[in-house]
């Protein structure tokens, strides 16, 4: 079975316990200020103050063995009860009590219901969904907000949610969204209530309490009680509390007054608490520990208690009106204070899942609550619902086994006898608050009835044994020694290699299962610090996952760029320091070099750049054509880029140079012209002229992008004149001349910068000449009857 303690906490937050939820104020006059519905045993029952007794309940299970229930009253006619066990939802009217067709939720989600305003809503705190079941305003369904983690509902019935990853507060009406207000920082811890109608977010990390409206923050109280239980909602007062179990303090702030206080709830410390209830100027505090209700007078500061009968090791605290409601579902009596805190029980007699033992159980008469009719409802025949409403029992033959823990052992049997007989038995509890001697538990327990003459186990604190402490937590081993009524003694030493190490018991003194007298101090050894680890040579993203890893910060300091980049060059502290949780390692490293810009350098000239960058140089031969030759015309990466240190960056360069192409005319009277890339005459004969322009060789062709090869022939006979040359990109011989092969390359297509080559041709002596256009050469060959006949491709110019 679960700790029913624990999901008490859990399951009852933000709504008034496991009664009405903040929906208790809303119809103050409507609903009677001495009655409550409530669970117990199996099922829920109606609790009536004024007759001191259960008036009515199901007839129907709505739980079954150590299932628990919660029960919020939404309206006069409506009721709603959710099995926490089960995870169903039921509707219940007050004027039959008959169950309702039920709502399942998930088994394994954490639901909680509240209500105001006439309206009933559920929480499924597993996913942040929250659903309206019903209510006089909107449809039933879920709500189209974000997740929330916390919900609380006013006297008007408009919700206020806290949704923890944005850290703010949604205003929900009528099941809409009307506002968000931001109050928090995002994934920050908030629980909610509501002090005079107004929701209240109290912050756990920072202990800070803050009232806000529809127009946003009101007031904030800095109580600076953190991790602590806020009071539940509803309270008509300004008052709000905060419980610290492991102080065993109450905290008392008041938004009117901005007053606040500390009371000391003596002997408490690390007790079992769950959240406060404010109510007609008391603070009521319950201590599951000690299965008592610790009652704290606001306007006198006076403290009392009153012990809680239960069965199940808990019990629930809720509010009606005027009247404080303390209930355990499992075991018969309801305890319940008035506005003046005046303490009366009622006993619901044998309830199925709450019995005493067996009893004469008398024939119950019928006395059938009438139903609630609203005016605007139209008259209906209604069939007499089947309510059980028990009547008195006769006097028993049995006695009520008293409450005894915390006693002394004699003064426990003397309160038994004559009645009852006495079997005390020692019992080594190293859990128990009390000294030795001191009535720990009893069986039966406290509240049960019992025949008279029935004997009653007392157990009662032994000798004790110092308890195994190692290995735990020091808060938690202090937390045991204390419970076990030793004093602990910290002694940090040492480090520990990460941040759960840190606080974790190594050694304690004295031994484990020593006898020691109440009060013995017992030494625990732990280490203090985190241990810092070695960080220099690892890249700077695996030296912060470590840091990070142990609980420490990482700080990383880039010291300029160079070379390994991104790994850790020093770190402080050293290794071997000692680190508090959360404590800063700050490691220095070499950062990414920036690229630098080549364009227009030498490659030499750009490799050395980049090598001086932390950098490689990678050259790549360009087939760009320019006569940008041999220096960088692209790089990759761009420049301005950071890149690991020892990155390749690509340049780019044409390292190929065209050759000057070279004109040759034949001896006179021969008219023909002869082309050669850089080189000479086809004879010694032949007449030189300047260059009339740039191409590439053959050999060149493959490395410029756009090149095509120009063939050479030569006329044998019949082609004109004899010797004279012809160039053309035709690879084809001509009939009648030799063909010698390539001759140079050059663009096909126009290039930027480049001019057409022509090929000019002389009817009357039959010979062929070449000139760029529109050239000095071209021109005379025109004047002197060469006709241009096609553009062999196209030259730089020269």
């Amino acid at each position: 079975m679960i700790n029913r303690v624990l999901m008490a906490t859990l399951a009852v937050a933000l709504v008034v316990a496991v009664g009405f939820g903040t929906g208790y104020t809303t119809s103050k006059a409507a609903f009677s200020d001495d009655v409550a519905y409530l669970p117990k045993g199996s099922g829920v029952g109606r609790f009536n103050a004024s007759s001191n007794e259960v008036d009515a309940r199901t007839a129907v299970d709505l739980a079954t063995g150590d299932q628990v229930l919660e029960v919020v009253q939404v309206r006069p006619d409506s009721v709603w009860v959710v099995n926490h066990d089960t995870n169903t939802v039921t509707p219940l009217p007050t004027d039959t009590l008959q169950p309702g067709k039920g709502i399942k939720k998930a088994a394994d989600h954490k639901l909680k219901l509240l209500a105001g305003g006439g309206q009933a809503y559920l929480l499924d705190k597993s996913t942040g969904k929250l659903d309206k079941l019903d209510g006089t305003h909107g449809k039933p369904g879920t709500l189209q907000i974000p997740p929330v983690a916390d919900a609380v509902a006013d006297t008007g019935g408009t919700v206020w949610a806290y949704t923890r990853p944005t850290g703010e507060l949604l205003e929900i009406s009528k099941g809409a969204l009307k506002g968000r207000h931001t109050v928090a920082d995002p994934g920050a811890l908030g629980t909610l209530t509501t002090v005079a109608n107004l929701p209240v977010v109290y912050l756990d990390d920072t202990g800070q309490a803050a009232m806000y409206d529809s127009g946003g923050l009101r007031r904030k109280l800095e109580l600076s009680a953190r991790q602590g239980l806020v009071s539940q909602p509803g309270t008509t007062s300004s008052v709000v509390t905060v419980v610290s179990r492991a102080e065993g303090t109450l905290t008392v702030g008041d938004f009117q007054s901005r007053r606040m206080t500390n009371v000391t709830l003596k002997g408490r410390a690390n007790h079992q608490f769950d959240r406060p209830l404010v109510h007609h100027g008391r603070v009521y505090v319950p201590d599951y520990t000690k299965l008592q209700l610790v009652i704290v007078e606001l306007a006198t500061g006076r403290i009392r208690s009153e012990t809680v009968p239960s069965k199940s090791g808990e019990f629930q605290l809720t509010a009606r009106d005027d009247r404080v409601w303390v209930n355990d579902q499992k075991h018969p009596i309801t305890l319940s204070f008035d506005a003046n805190g005046k303490r009366i029980e009622i006993d619901a007699g044998t309830t199925k899942g709450a019995e005493d033992d067996a009893l004469p159980s008398p024939k119950p008469s019928p006395t059938p609550t009438p139903p609630v009719v609203r005016a605007s409802d139209p008259p209906e025949q209604r069939t007499p619902p089947k309510i059980v409403s028990p009547t008195a029992a006769p006097k028993p033959r049995h006695e009520t086994v008293p409450n005894l823990v915390g006693m002394a052992k004699a003064q426990a049997c003397e309160r038994l006898e004559p009645n009852l007989r006495c079997v005390a038995v020692a019992r080594q509890d190293e859990t128990a608050q009390e000294a030795t001697g001191t009535v720990l538990s009893t069986t039966p327990s406290g509240g049960t009835r019992v025949p008279r003459g029935s004997a009653v186990t007392v157990y009662y604190r032994g000798p004790l044994a110092v308890p195994k402490i190692m290995g735990l937590p020091a808060d938690q081993a202090c937390q045991k020694l204390d419970e076990a009524q030793l004093q602990c003694v910290r002694r940090p030493s040492g480090t520990a290699k990460t941040a759960a190490g840190v606080g974790v018991v190594q050694a304690q003194d004295p031994q484990p299962d020593s006898p020691a007298e109440t009060g013995t101090k017992v030494t625990i050894t732990f280490p203090g610090e985190i241990e810092v680890g070695t960080y220099t040579n690892l890249p700077i993203t695996d030296a912060c996952a470590a840091v990070q890893q142990a609980g420490l910060v990482c700080k990383p300091q880039e010291s300029g760029p160079g070379k390994p980049s991104d790994v850790v060059q020093s770190q402080q502290p050293t290794p071997g320091s000692g680190l508090a949780q959360n404590g800063t390692v700050t490691v220095t490293y070499l950062g990414k070099p920036a690229v630098p810009s080549v364009k227009g350098m030498t490659p030499d000239a750009a490799c050395a750049a980049l090598r001086t960058a932390f950098l490689d140089c990678a050259p790549k031969a360009s087939g760009a054509a320019t006569l940008e030759t041999n220096k960088i015309l692209a790089q990759a990466p761009e420049a301005g880029t950071r890149q690991p240190s020892g990155t390749a960056v690509t340049i780019e360069y044409q390292p190929t140079d065209p050759a000057a192409l070279n004109r040759f005319k034949a001896p006179a009277p021969r008219r023909g012209n002869f082309l050669s890339p850089g080189g000479g005459a086809p004879a010694a004969d032949w007449h030189p002229f300047p260059a009339i322009g740039r191409v590439y060789r053959v050999e060149d062709a493959g490395k410029v992008n756009g090149l095509h090869i120009v063939n050479r022939s030569r006329c044998e006979s019949k082609c004109g004149e004899a010797g004279g040359y012809y160039f053309s990109a035709n690879p084809t011989p001509q009939p009648d001349w030799a063909f010698e092969g390539p001759a140079f390359a050059c663009f096909v297509q126009p290039i930027p910068g480049t001019v057409p080559l022509q090929a000019l041709f002389n009817k009357q002596a039959v010979a062929w000449a070449w000139a760029p256009a529109d050239s000095g050469e071209y021109n005379t060959f025109v004047q002197g009857g060469f006709e241009p006949r096609f553009t062999v491709c196209h030259v730089w110019p020269r």
